[in-house]
Parts: structure tokens; sequence; C-alpha cells
């Protein structure tokens, strides 16, 4: 990937959003579709437990943005992937770190109309109401890597607020498949069961024809992990 494309893009995925958690020295860009409301958003994933493919468990695998200082320089990068062995201490290449329990946390807004205009009734007062509905997406997840390639599942919520929200959630369940691409850029591909129904009242539209019903979702996201990049040395101690 040319540097003017991976400055573009993580741009987008860092600075587009204020108050967007991060981790693991990476975010994603995150997106729903087939809700009617159309939502759109940034996130990262926080890195609970790793373990390598002999099934120690793998110590310093949250890096916390230590990567970020070299954003642009991301082969700068060192990295203290530690797995011990009988107490002795040995490095662990990042494709080598084949388990990790995860929490993935995202950002999302709506973007466009709140609800199809179609879908009020004559005598709403606020056609065109095209005001944020926020969500926040909380997952607990357990993610298997071998070489460019990440598979796993898990579940969380999908809490919904804004201006004229009643306060709502949908359980979401899902699984996913990712690729690495590039270096320290990925793609994936989420596929979700989402739980509960939201109406036009919920959205502040209490007589608009508009219900989300329980279903299944996909979602796309393009991603980058400083993780991948760099040196690895093993932690000088425990």
């Amino acid at each position: 990937m040319n540097r003017v494309l991976c400055v573009a893009t993580m741009s987008v995925c860092v600075l587009a959003l204020p108050s967007t958690a991060r981790a693991d020295d990476g975010g994603f860009w995150d997106m729903l579709f087939h809700w009617g409301t159309k939502f759109s958003g940034y996130g990262t994933e926080f890195h609970l437990a790793c373990w390598s493919d002999t099934h120690h468990k793998v110590e310093n695998c949250e890096e916390l943005f230590r990567g970020f200082r070299n954003a642009f320089h991301p082969e700068k990068n060192v990295h203290y992937f530690t797995e011990y062995l009988n107490n002795e201490a040995r490095e662990v290449p990042f494709a080598r770190i084949h388990h990790e329990i995860n929490l993935r946390v995202s950002y999302m807004h709506s973007y466009g109309l709140r609800i199809p205009n179609e879908a009020l009734a004559p005598d709403d007062p606020k056609h065109d109401d095209s005001r944020k509905v926020q969500a926040l997406k909380p997952l607990g997840l357990y993610n298997y890597r071998y070489q460019r390639f990440d598979a796993g599942g898990g579940g969380g919520v999908i809490l919904l607020f804004g201006e004229d929200v009643h306060p709502v959630w949908r359980g979401d369940v899902r699984a996913y498949v990712s690729s690495g691409i590039g270096r320290e850029w990925y793609v994936r591909t989420d596929l979700s069961y989402l739980t509960n129904t939201i109406t036009g009242a919920d959205f502040g539209h209490p007589t608009a024809n508009f219900t989300i019903h329980p279903g299944w979702n996909m979602s796309a996201t393009l991603g980058f992990d400083l993780r991948r990049v760099g040196e690895v040395r093993r932690a000088s101690s425990r």
C-alpha cells in the first residue's frame, strides 16, 4: 500500500470521530446494514489474554497505543510478546499468537435520515429528521489466528441513545472471518444475529410505520493492527 493511501486511510480510522476508544495500537471502521436507519462507526479491540500455538500464555499481548509513535514507520516498532517455558522466557512472533480473548468496543452513529420519510405519518412534525442516533457496542470475542487469517465469535450488546431517543438495546451474537492485507491492515466480515425490536417510537416518532425486527445482519470492516509489524523481543523479566 503506498504511503499516501496509508496516511489517508489511517486518518479516517483514527481521527474522524472524537472520544473513540482505542487499544491494541489499532482500530477499525465498522458499518451496519439492513437497519433502515444506517450506521457507521469506529472502534478498537482490547486483548485481554493471548496464547501461542503451543498453548502457552503470551504476555504483553496488549500494547495500549505504544505503536502509534511509529504509526508511519511501523517496521520500527518493538514488541515484547513473551511466553515462559520452565521459567525461561522466549519471544513469540505475532504469527504464533493463535488464540485471543478480546473486548471489542465500537462507537457508532447514524447517517442520513433517522427514519425514511415514507415511513412517517403525514402529520409528523419532524420530516427529514437527520438527527444522530448514537450507539455503543461492547463485544466479548474469542479469536483464532492462522497465518494471515483470523476467525472467531462471541457476543455483546448494542446500546442506542441520542436526542429524543428512548434508551434501547439489542443483543448481538456474531461470528467473523478476517484476512491480513498489506502489512498492518486487515479486512473483516461479521455475521450477526441481533435481538429485540425497535420501533419509530424508540427513535422519537411514535406515529411512524417503522420497525426493526430481530434478524441477521452483515457488517464490513477495514482495520489496522500495528502489532503485526516490527521486531519482537522477549521481555527481560516477568
